[in-house]
């Protein structure tokens, strides 16, 4: 298959699998917005790494990170080999490893919480609330790299809380069920938030969004994959 510029566009790698689902919502967004900057049926140059996710959430719940570092570090660099030219990780929690996998790499790695970042920073918003799973909400990463883009406080679910939406990310939305009962839930921990000051909510868990996808969500929802993916265009394609 031949034809004028084919290949000559960056090629996106994907780290994938953990949970396909929201790998498959990743791909989905990324050829979307090429039609919509480049024209229907000009989809996105890329590569998918799917990994197996079920050993990869049993070595996270025994807190094996260097183990997850492997896997998910093995994929990145196979991208690189295959020729692509940035990569990306398909899940929040994932970016726990982010520092090592991104040094070890060649070619740019884009964090997922940097256009969020960004995004709250010209929106001037400086207290974010953040639903994401418990392997990844209370680690420093988060408020490191949000406090680089001014976020002064990042507020969390209490424990109950947290429960729930670990309960409703590994039992549900990573088997693909998307339920009204769930997004109530998600809904209601995500209205305690902002009644402790939460000036928005950030959807941290690349799962969560899928919640949404019925229906409008809340104004003040951020959702990171949507971000992440405009960034990840920009970097391939840039704007003209």
């Amino acid at each position: 298959m031949t034809g004028p510029g084919l290949f000559n566009r960056p090629l996106i790698g994907l780290v994938g699998g953990m949970s396909w689902h929201s790998t498959a919502r990743y791909y989905r967004l990324l050829n979307e917005a090429s039609e919509t900057r480049r024209g229907g049926g000009s989809t996105v140059e890329s590569l998918v790494y799917t990994l197996d996710f079920a050993p990869l959430f049993q070595l996270a719940s025994a807190g094996d990170w260097d183990g997850v570092a492997r896997h998910v570090g093995r994929a990145a660099e196979s991208l690189e080999e295959a020729g692509a030219r940035c990569v990306a990780l398909t899940a929040v929690t994932a970016h726990r490893v982010f520092d090592g996998l991104a040094g070890a790499l060649h070619v740019p790695c884009l964090h997922v919480l940097d256009p969020v970042g960004l995004f709250l920073r010209r929106s001037g918003c400086r207290r974010i609330g953040v639903l994401a799973t418990r392997f990844a909400a209370g680690q420093d990463f988060f408020d490191d790299r949000l406090a680089q883009a001014g976020i002064g406080t990042v507020l969390r679910p209490a424990g109950d809380d947290q429960a729930l939406i670990d309960a409703i990310i590994e039992t549900e939305l990573t088997q693909g069920r998307v339920t009204a009962a769930a997004r109530r839930t998600v809904d209601a921990v995500a209205g305690r938030l902002r009644a402790r000051g939460a000036e928005a909510i950030l959807l941290a868990c690349t799962e969560l969004p899928l919640l949404y996808q019925g229906g409008p969500a809340p104004a003040d929802i951020v959702d990171a994959v949507a971000l992440h993916v405009n960034a990840l265009l920009d970097h391939a394609e840039p704007m003209p």
